[in-house]
């Protein structure tokens, strides 16, 4: 990656930590707090999520700053899925289309497998 193209995704990560914000979502769970700020590399809730990994059956589950493992359980990957998929999808937060592509490459890069 060039240094322009490193650029752009650091302004883009800028815009969404802005946009996708949970102080904007009063209604947002403690949990999808804590998703969000993994996601975008943001502290928004303590203790924070550190890791997260999907098991052989579907389901997700967390690393909390501090913890050894994996001991917080998120719920299944579709249902992760499907609430990451509605919140980029609010047109009122103004996402483009490459933001959106990236919020989900993010779903894809920071949920590890096996």
């Amino acid at each position: 990656m060039n240094v322009l193209s490193l650029w752009i995704v650091i302004l883009m990560i800028e815009q969404l930590r802005e946009k996708l914000n949970p102080e904007k979502f009063p209604n947002m769970s403690g949990m999808m707090r804590a998703i969000v700020g993994y996601f975008l590399d943001e502290q928004y809730t303590e203790p924070e999520i550190v890791e997260m990994s999907v098991t052989f059956d579907n389901f997700v589950f967390a690393r909390i700053d501090g913890d050894c493992g994996y001991n917080e359980f998120i719920g299944s990957y579709r249902d992760l899925e499907r609430n990451w998929m509605n919140l980029i999808s609010i047109k009122s937060l103004g996402l483009t289309p490459d933001e959106v592509a990236y919020c989900k490459q993010l779903l894809e890069t920071k949920v590890k497998r096996g």
